[in-house]
């Protein structure tokens, strides 16, 4: 029935309308006056970045970053409607939320020109105004006809999938959050939110493959606080960095192995295993460590303080990662497997799947990632903690579950824990701008994990009806 339809559906000029508007959007960002001066030359990464700093103008500009990455988003919401053409329903409603990061710059624009701060809209070229446009017409697109979509993409359906009110929460609140107060908007704010988080997604990949499995790890946090003083002390020895970098790897695919041994081998529940391990590991972390920071490493260590094409390396490496694990976990057939032994291990044990070498392939995956994380955490700042991150396993594990990933495992992705590790911190970040205390982020994590698994369990319960 829904090829169908697809094939009814033909692709006319309101299909095309997100790529138009995108790239309306993007190139009018690169004309703002103040992003490029005509005496400056051409647009490239360095004038822009220069110009933004200076901002010779004196314009207000809190906010102006999400305005290019509201442009990547409706291209690649555009490219969709093209390619899926059955989805333009639901394109369309995503399209019409993402513009309102555009949209929410120029509320707080007037609001800062309306209260007789240094903003003159005479100094305002055309790109300026054809950006708004682009950013109302965005919004306004969702009311144009659209063909009759596939059931799977229709707007309603949207609301059933975890990922997509993850990120319209998200969505929801920088407008929201960016209106009340514009400092929330602003460049470092954002970076930091981005990049300073980014290695907690990273944990949180492998923590999605292991609980996919039906599986937990609660020792990722004294884990990562082990690997980051090995990493730091091997560089401070004389290793190279990038060896510093290799050494958590192969210690946390080594701890993944030995978990994993305990639980596929020995029949040791996972909660039993990595709850001895958690305290293991902290007290070889304690007696070693004996309360010393690990200082003085070389320049040439700190790897999430590097900034390729100007973009932060923690960044770089969790939209890579996520990339990665979704697509292995969705199209190799040891990603599938997990899913299949974590949705039914007796049903996968008679297709032929070796529980065995699944839950040893999930925890040495495991070890890798928290390898990763704790280098990212490592290299962050110039002195290593001879402590573990506090609460760390806590704020994975919330990624992954409220991130859809189902505590009985068998279902979630990765880009939903990725996103929920986003959703988290922008939630921390936005409770100090509107003065609430952020100890209710303990509170938060609590509901939406209860909320999830409630879900997800009413959901269970309608499938076997």
């Amino acid at each position: 029935m829904s090829k169908t339809k697809t094939s009814l559906v033909k692709r006319g000029p309101a299909h095309f309308i997100g790529i138009a508007l995108a790239l309306v959007i993007i190139g009018a960002y690169f004309l703002l006056p103040f992003v490029i001066q005509p005496e400056r030359g051409p647009s490239t990464v360095a004038v822009v970045t220069e110009s933004k700093k200076t901002n010779e103008l004196n314009i207000f500009k809190t906010g102006v970053e999400l305005i290019p990455l509201a442009g990547l988003g409706v291209l690649l919401l555009g490219a969709w409607n093209v390619i899926v053409p059955g989805a333009s329903r639901a394109i369309s409603f995503l399209m019409s939320v993402t513009g309102l990061l555009v949209v929410v710059y120029y509320i707080n624009f007037f609001r800062d020109y309306a209260a007789g701060e240094a903003t003159f809209i005479s100094n305002m070229g055309s790109a300026f105004w054809i950006m708004l446009v682009a950013g109302i017409l965005c919004i306004l697109q969702i009311l144009i006809p659209r063909g009759i979509s596939e059931r799977r993409y229709r707007i309603t359906k949207l609301f059933g999938n975890q990922e997509s009110i993850i990120l319209f929460g998200l969505l929801f609140l920088i407008f929201v959050v960016g209106i009340a107060n514009p400092r929330f908007l602003q460049e470092r704010n954002i970076s930091d939110i981005l990049q300073g988080n980014a290695y907690i997604a990273v944990a949180a990949l492998g923590m999605t493959m292991v609980i996919v499995t039906g599986n937990i790890d609660i020792s990722v946090g004294s884990l990562v606080g082990l690997l980051a003083v090995i990493s730091g002390r091997l560089v401070v020895a004389g290793l190279p960095a990038p060896l510093a970098w290799l050494a958590p790897l192969i210690v946390g695919a080594g701890f993944g192995a030995l978990i994993g041994f305990l639980v596929a081998y020995l029949r040791i529940p996972s909660i039993v295993v990595t709850l001895g391990m958690l305290s293991i590991i902290k007290g070889i972390l304690i007696i070693w460590a004996q309360g010393e920071r690990v200082r003085d490493m070389p320049a040439d260590y700190f790897l999430s303080q590097m900034r390729p094409l100007g973009i932060p390396m923690p960044i770089i490496i969790m939209v890579a990662l996520t990339i990665v694990v979704v697509l292995w976990m969705r199209y190799s057939a040891t990603g599938r497997a997990f899913y299949a032994l974590g949705g039914n291990a007796e049903a996968a044990r008679l297709s032929g799947l070796s529980q065995k070498r699944l839950l040893m392939t999930v925890f040495i995956l495991n070890g890798v990632f928290i390898g990763i994380a704790s280098v990212m955490y490592s290299t962050q700042f110039n002195i290593i903690q001879a402590t573990p991150p506090p609460a760390l396993e806590l704020s994975v594990i919330t990624a992954s579950v409220v991130g859809g990933v189902s505590i009985l495992g068998g279902t979630g992705t990765a880009i939903g824990s990725t996103m929920a590790t986003l959703l988290l911190n922008f939630i921390r970040s936005a409770m100090i701008f509107i003065n609430v205390s952020p100890f209710w982020l303990k509170a938060v994590q609590g509901l939406l994990i209860l909320a999830t698994v409630l879900a997800d369990l009413i959901r269970r319960r309608r499938q076997r009806l």
